[in-house]
Formats: structure tokens, C-alpha cells, sequence
């Protein structure tokens, strides 16, 4: 009768132990993810209400800001086409960067193509943590601005995003 009871706390005791393992393991995993997220640096509504545009980076490296946009779903199933291409019209009036009073067009390529996506058409899922991406390069305001607003077409003006210089 002694042996059994020694077993069964035994394997009472290694349950316990277990079950503590797999608790630690799942605290851990969550606050590794809670890490990984980034809090967005300013956020704005797609035109069409799809999905909510975050500014996850806005990086100066020399001369060149790059923007990062991650696009959050907010709406289910729904798909929204915020650009199909870039015109010289719309290079022109549509995707910019504002510091202070002047403004910044995309960088362009040695064959006069803009430095971003082509064309930019978001997927949002409820169940999918990013509806699409974004990314543009523009031409580093200088030293002293800290903040700058960026505009593209079907999203709202994103403004006050911190600069992070490298």
C-alpha cells in the first residue's frame, strides 16, 4: 500500500509540475507576442473603412525617410483597391510627406518609377491580423524635424509620426 501511495504522489507531483511548465510556457509565449507588437507611431481609417492604416516605422537613414504602413482589418470580408497606379497627377498630389510647411514627394528610380507599391489593394479579415502593407521612400527632411504627416490615396492624412534616425 506504501508503494502505490509514493506512485501516486509521485505522479500527482509531476502532474503538478507539468501542468506549472505548460502555464510558464503559455505566460511566456503572450508576453512575447505582447512584445513583438508594435504600438503603431499614428493611425488612420482606409476611405472605404476595410482596415485601419498604422505607421509601424519612419526611419531617417541618411537622406531617405521610409515609411512602413501595416493595414489592420476592422471590417470582415471586405476588400478595398486604395490605388491602382500612380499617374504623374497623382505622384504629384497624392503621396507625400508634409515637416513643417514643405512637402516631400516619393524618392523616384533611375526609370522615373515611384520608390513604393505599385499599386495597393487590402484584404481585411476579422480573423487575419494585417489586411496588406504599405512602404514608401521620400526624401529625409533635415535633422531638426522630428515629426512629419504622411499622405497616399484611400487613407486618412496619418499625422504627428516620430522619426527614428539611424
Amino acid at each position: 500500500m506504501v508503494k502505490v501511495t509514493r506512485i501516486t504522489m509521485t505522479a500527482c507531483a509531476f502532474s503538478a509540475f507539468l501542468a506549472t511548465a505548460g502555464f510558464v510556457q503559455t505566460a511566456f509565449a503572450q508576453t512575447q507576442a505582447e512584445a513583438n507588437s508594435v504600438a503603431p507611431l499614428a493611425t488612420g481609417l482606409t476611405d472605404g473603412g476595410a482596415a485601419e492604416a498604422q505607421v509601424v516605422e519612419a526611419t531617417r537613414a541618411g537622406d531617405v525617410l521610409t515609411i512602413k504602413l501595416r493595414f489592420k482589418p476592422i471590417a470582415t470580408n471586405k476588400l478595398e483597391r486604395l490605388y491602382d497606379s500612380i499617374s504623374k497627377d497623382a505622384y504629384e498630389n497624392s503621396f507625400y510627406v508634409l515637416a513643417g510647411n514643405k512637402k516631400y514627394l516619393l524618392l523616384t528610380d533611375s526609370n522615373d518609377k515611384p520608390l513604393t507599391n505599385p499599386n495597393l489593394v487590402i484584404k481585411a479579415n476579422k480573423d487575419s491580423p494585417i489586411a496588406g502593407s504599405w512602404h514608401g521612400r521620400f526624401p529625409a527632411p533635415p535633422k531638426d524635424v522630428t515629426d512629419v504627416s504622411l499622405t497616399i490615396p484611400g487613407v486618412e492624412t496619418l499625422d504627428a509620426i516620430k522619426i527614428t534616425d539611424r
